[in-house]
């Protein structure tokens, strides 16, 4: 989890480098959250026509990091998704058939159709 990296970097002195494409990754993160300040150089292929990252700096947690350090929680964290109430087989496939009918029963032209311009 990024959290675990942001309290890795917490006991770390800054500024510091880090060369791990998946912990670069993770910084991105971080960085998008407004949590930390890093420089992550853009990929760009290497002489041997592979994709080269170069290492990251980070330059500093922010105000907003230190403060998700102490409470343990991410701001914009998502809550858990709540989950949908289960319906049985019949009664979803009611519910597509009058969505269905509904839809093709609407009012309004489409292309194709006799008495159209499309």
């Amino acid at each position: 989890m990024c959290l675990n990296l942001l309290r890795e970097l917490s006991q770390t002195p800054l500024p510091c480098t880090q060369a791990d494409p998946a912990l670069i990754d993770r910084m991105r993160l971080l960085d998008a959250a407004g949590l930390i300040k890093v420089i992550i150089p853009p990929a760009h292929v290497d002489c041997d026509d592979g994709l080269r990252q170069d290492p990251a700096t980070v330059l500093e947690i922010t105000p907003r990091g230190w403060e998700a350090l102490r409470t343990k929680v991410i701001e914009d964290e998502v809550p858990p998704l709540t989950p949908r109430p289960v319906r049985s087989r019949l009664d979803s496939a009611a519910l597509d058939l009058a969505q269905l009918a509904a839809w093709f029963s609407s009012s309004r032209q489409r292309r194709g159709r006799p008495g159209t311009d499309g």
